[in-house]
């Protein structure tokens, strides 16, 4: 393994950092037509590709503020044969938010209770499309202009909240899920294709540990157990989970038929891990491709500000219980995506943003997985993309026949666009780019949810 170091805590007292710049939130919603497109958008893209972040809709308290724990709002273009429709962008109404904005609260089947904010990430089950979080809110079903419509238990088969993280089976149509809150046992929930949840599995732990994301392959879903913990009589924002020196790392492999007695743990380095990028199983060998921050919420209790992250394979030899790691690149990387008809198989490409130090954005790179080597997508001086989503081509064949859709915040216009690029012509120029009339803040995820057929 390799050994981690680190600097002594200075702890960052404001969150500041995270009200300003493309943080700072967007004040009001925004409907727009007639956008400016230069090059052409494959005609093939009819849908809507979307981003959720956090955006506080009152002032908050600069002392107290966490980045994770604050109202969401959700972005949206429409695409339809060749043209850009419209734009949008809509507060995520959860109980504060509706209240500041003098609207109805929306209907849920828990009302003033896991009616708090939803930020994170989409999920799409059926014709519905949903925002979710983790942590305890449940989530948020949208109408097709991106409107908050209910909240959902999906027909009351979700025994606590969501995740802010599913990921998607090709082969099995179910979407894997972890879930975490405070005062509950980490859950393995599977929800299959009519939007019905099912936890097959509860994992108590001695303590509440932060699992953002999930990575599940033919036979096991990946459980991450690392040195951020719940720990409210010390945490110094609104978001109390922090670093735990306390703790080490490790790594689970839960069998997918939730047998907890078959549960494997395999020590790791000592680091946090929001995303995972692909897994699979590979004979006796389990192969999990990730992103490693060398610590999180110690020296910054605001944010994710705690180095630069790399990109990491772990090799888990399931017969030695032997963890090894071999760095892949460690140049600053986040947002991993893939094609996501590879979920939980042996893969060849991924596709990151740059994240350096101080949380800070710039190019997208592609990853050959298989040979080692990248490619760099640069989107000009002061342009900074958000996480690059991969769309497959209808009827492609090839692992990256498609496109890299991203957000790309520009900070000399102050204004953000949609950069489209043709995925096997990583560094070449855009296919095209649609001028938004606003920009759209640092946040989390997003991806394609095209109008038929499955989503990215």
């Amino acid at each position: 393994m390799t050994p981690m170091t680190h600097e002594p805590v200075h702890p960052i007292s404001s969150g500041e950092t995270y009200l300003s710049g493309n943080f700072a939130p967007v004040e009001v919603e925004t409907t727009a037509f007639n956008l400016k497109v230069t090059g052409s958008i494959p005609e093939e893209l009819n849908g809507r590709f979307l981003r959720i972040g956090p955006n506080p809709v009152t002032v908050p308290d600069v002392a107290r503020y966490h980045w994770f724990a604050t109202s969401g709002m959700v972005h949206g273009l429409r695409l339809r044969d060749g043209k850009a429709e419209w734009f949008r962008s809509r507060f995520v109404k959860d109980a504060d938010a509706s209240a500041a904005l003098g609207r109805e609260p929306i209907p849920g089947p828990a009302p003033q209770h896991r009616d708090g904010p939803v930020n994170t990430n989409f999920t799409r089950v059926g014709d519905k499309v949903y925002a979710v979080v983790e942590a305890g809110n449940l989530p948020v079903e949208l109408d097709y202009e991106l409107e908050s419509v209910a909240r959902s238990d999906f027909d009351g088969t979700l025994e606590t909240g969501f995740t802010g993280h599913p990921k998607f089976d090709p082969i099995t149509g179910e979407q894997h899920a972890l879930t975490y809150e405070p005062e509950q046992p980490i859950r393995y929930v599977s929800v299959d294709r009519n939007g019905r949840a099912t936890t097959k599995a509860r994992i108590d732990l001695p303590h509440i540990p932060l699992i953002h994301d999930v990575a599940f392959t033919a036979s096991f879903i990946v459980v991450p157990d690392l040195p951020v913990t719940f720990q409210p009589q010390t945490a110094r924002t609104a978001f109390p989970w922090i670093w735990d020196e306390s703790r080490d790392s490790r790594i689970g492999l839960l069998p997918r038929d939730g047998d907890v007695s078959r549960l494997q743990w395999f020590s790791a380095p000592r680091c946090f891990v929001f995303h995972f990028v692909n897994a699979y199983d590979e004979g006796d060998r389990t192969i999990i491709d990730l992103i490693r921050h060398p610590r999180m919420f110690e020296r910054d209790h605001h944010g994710p500000n705690e180095g630069v992250p790399v990109l990491v394979r772990w090799t888990l030899e399931r017969n030695s219980g032997r963890l090894s790691e071999t760095v892949l690149d460690d140049r600053g990387n986040e947002f991993p995506r893939i094609n996501g008809r590879f979920e939980g198989q042996a893969y060849r490409y991924a596709y990151t943003a740059h994240w350096g130090d101080q949380v800070s954005f710039g190019p997208a790179r592609k990853h050959d997985m298989l040979r080692g080597t990248s490619e760099v997508h640069d989107y000009g001086t002061g342009r900074m993309t958000l996480e690059p989503v991969f769309v497959r081509r209808p009827g492609a064949v090839q692992e990256d026949d498609g496109w890299i859709m991203s957000y790309v915040y520009d900070g000399n216009r102050n204004l953000s666009d949609v950069v489209i690029l043709d995925a096997q012509d990583f560094a070449g120029d855009p296919i095209a780019t649609i001028r938004l009339p606003v920009r759209v803040p640092f946040g989390f995820h997003g991806g394609w949810a095209a109008d038929t057929g499955p989503s990215s």
